[in-house]
């Protein structure tokens, strides 16, 4: 009798990257490419689709911004980013995880470190963040300021609160200084996502393959 082959280890990845720099279509390409290979995918975002994810989504496109036309606090987003990243992990990612689905987010734990250190202070902003799941692998995708503007405007995006060039200069600095440093947040890969979307995909195709060779089954 031949003994059952062994079930291979439930991934999670992550993407990254400024607005523009393709990690929303990106998400389901890479879904696809797994599910291709025989794995059960959940693809998911941040901010979520739960409760605070809904409300932070509001915010971003200045919905909430009504007691005296003042924007939302920076600090307060960083906290209802860091909420919302417990409810995303407590209702979808690590239940999804623990049935043996592999999860692929479209931004998860450096988004707030990229985007709410440039309103808040960092090593705070990294504190709310103490004791959550490290992913297997983050794909940062990384393009200059003026492509990712052009691919916002040509996708006829509503304009949302970090867009401005400035701000997504400071929030692209603070991820490849991430990248760079020690692997306190897991593995991260820097791509170079400025190509073609198919470009962009094969690149990606080539890192999960890579992790899922190492990986290998669980015996």
């Amino acid at each position: 009798m031949t003994p059952p082959r062994p079930s291979p280890r439930a991934l999670f990845i992550v993407l990254e990257g400024i607005d523009g720099s393709g990690t929303t279509t990106q998400l389901e390409l890479l879904a696809g490419h797994l599910r291709a290979r025989g794995r059960q995918v959940l693809p998911t975002r941040e901010p979520s689709g739960g409760p605070i994810g809904k409300l932070l989504r509001g915010i971003l496109l200045g919905q909430h911004d009504t007691v005296g036309a003042r924007p939302v606090d920076g600090r307060v987003m960083a906290l209802l980013f860091a909420a919302d990243r417990r409810d995303h992990l407590a209702r979808e990612i690590e239940p999804a995880l623990a049935a043996g689905d592999d999860v692929v987010s479209d931004r998860y734990v450096l988004s707030s470190l990229a985007y709410q250190a440039v309103e808040a202070d960092r090593p705070w902003v990294e504190r709310l963040a103490d004791g959550i799941r490290t992913p297997d692998l983050t794909i940062l995708l990384d393009v200059p300021i003026a492509v990712a503007a052009d691919r916002r405007q040509r996708a006829g995006r509503p304009t949302e609160r970090y867009d401005a060039d400035g701000t997504q200069e400071r929030v692209r600095e603070n991820y490849r200084r991430l990248a760079s440093e020690p692997a306190r947040w897991g593995k991260v890969t820097t791509l170079d996502a400025s190509g073609t979307v198919q470009e962009v995909h094969a690149a990606i195709a080539v890192e999960i393959d890579r992790l899922m060779d190492r990986e290998g089954p669980i015996s």
